[in-house]
């Protein structure tokens, strides 16, 4: 694993940024990375339940036992893979809480 050196230019660099250090720079950088993938994630999920007036349980619970369509079959997979990437990056930014 490499060791980053942090030369004078750079380390003027981040206090030009008013970070007090390269430690917060990093924290900043992958909580500011976190969060916009939560937004991201959470913008999908809220599209879906204002389509379908539910949220994802109820919807899945209801397709498992309605006739098959291919368009609600789409949806709940996209929807699917929102939701389970939503909860994988707020349990990724309460880990990241935990250790700084």
């Amino acid at each position: 694993m490499k060791t980053l050196t942090i030369n004078e230019k750079l380390n003027k660099m981040i206090q030009e940024l008013e970070f007090k250090d390269v430690k917060e720079l990093i924290r900043d950088s992958l909580v500011t990375g976190i969060l916009c993938r939560i937004s991201n994630f959470s913008e999908e999920v809220e599209c879906f339940e204002k389509k379908y007036g539910k949220n994802f349980t109820e919807f899945n619970k209801e397709y498992e036992i309605g006739e098959e369509e291919f368009e609600k079959y789409d949806d709940l997979m996209a929807w699917e893979f929102a939701q389970q990437g939503k909860e994988y990056w707020e349990k990724k930014l309460e880990e990241l809480k935990s250790v700084l």
